[in-house]
Formats: structure tokens, sequence, C-alpha cells
């Protein structure tokens, strides 16, 4: 096995990642590297990733939008699931998951994907990660999406791409989203980010010095 694995979106948040966590990565034994942006590139190069590093674990970690006041904005979490939304049939109101109509994704692998927890029980983990196919526009679309996933707090974008691509390669995962803003806020200037990002390093830390 070669080195685990610390996965970034953007190089956006690589560089504000990168000088908090690459002492602490390298003297733990991982690589930092970009999976890129969106569910097709994050499951692509994820997948390209772990074969190339042969690694014992994965840890993804960015940016995400909260989708109630179960997730604060400024703050990081990590999950127990992340559930796919977006791909399936139709749009809107009469959108229908791959699950709903009788599809899975790939073999036994669903519409919701069980997350590792190898840092043991966190006051920071939360339940459900809606993992979408584009972020919600508005808030009244952020809303109806909080409405029909009752179990997701938070919504990103590449969660589901990265925890497919270790399934199939039989990887543990985990997932750290620091809360950059309110999903449906398009508003860059209200976003936290620098604040969303130091959140998620410090839970990052103990994970990586936990394998």
């Amino acid at each position: 096995m070669g080195s685990n694995l610390l996965l970034i979106p953007t190089a956006i948040e690589r560089d504000k990642l990168a000088p908090l966590l690459d002492v602490s990565a390298h003297t733990n034994g991982w690589s930092i590297e970009l999976c890129g942006f969106g569910q097709i590139a994050a499951a692509a190069r994820t997948s390209q990733l772990v074969a190339t590093f042969q690694p014992n674990r994965v840890l993804l970690v960015g940016i995400a939008g909260t989708l109630d006041d179960r997730a604060e904005v400024g703050s990081a979490y990590r999950f127990s699931h992340v559930t796919c939304h977006g791909i399936g049939v139709g749009s809107g109101d009469n959108f229908r998951s791959a699950g709903e109509i009788g599809w899975s994704q790939f073999g036994r692998i669903d519409d919701e994907i069980e997350l590792d927890r190898w840092g043991g029980p966190s006051p920071r983990l939360h339940p459900g990660l809606l993992s979408v196919c584009a972020a919600s526009a508005s808030q009244l679309e952020a809303k109806v999406r909080a409405k029909r996933f009752p179990k997701a707090s938070v919504e990103e974008m590449e969660g589901f791409g990265v925890a497919m691509a270790c399934q199939l390669h039989c990887v543990p995962v985990e997932i750290v989203r620091g809360i950059s803003n309110h999903a449906g806020d398009r508003d860059h200037a209200r976003w936290q980010t620098d604040n969303a990002l130091q959140a998620a390093a410090t839970i990052v830390h103990s994970l990586l010095s936990s394998n």
C-alpha cells in the first residue's frame, strides 16, 4: 500500500487548506491531491488516484452549504452517510432518483453510501450529506431539497462520486466539510470560506493522525 489520500475538490480550496495541513499530512503518510469539481470529475479522478496510490484510506475535505440550522456557517462536520441527488429522471417536482425508479447506481450500490468513521465518535458527526449534481440556486430550492431529504443537513457536489469510487476499490472513505454558506446563497461576499476551511482542517488533523 502507498500513501493514504487526502482529496480536495478545487485549487482554491487546496491553496487555503494546504498550508494548514501539509506538515500533518506528510508526517502521517498522506498525499494531498485534487479530485476535481463535481460528481463526474471527482469519481473519475478518485478512481485514477486510488489505482495509482493504492491507499488504505481516503479522506475528502472541502466547503459545502448548510441546509438547516443543524450545521452552522463557519463550522465543519463529518458525516455518516452520503446521498446522491440529481441522477434519475425528470426535474423539479417530477424528479425521481435512480433508486425510486428501480435502478441501482452500480451493482449493489444504491443512492446512499455509508461512510467510514475511523476517527471514532464525534459531536461533529452528522447523519446526512446531500451530494448533488448542481448546487441550489436559491434558498427556495434549498428548502425543497431539505424537505425531500430530511436526514441531510449539508449540500455539496463531490462526496457521492468520491465514495462511489472508493466503494468500487474497497477503500474506506471519510468526508469532512466546512460550511461556507447557506445552500442557495450565491453571494460570495456573505460566504465564510476561510473560517469554514480552518474548522475543517482542525477535524482533519485528528483524522490524519488516527491511521
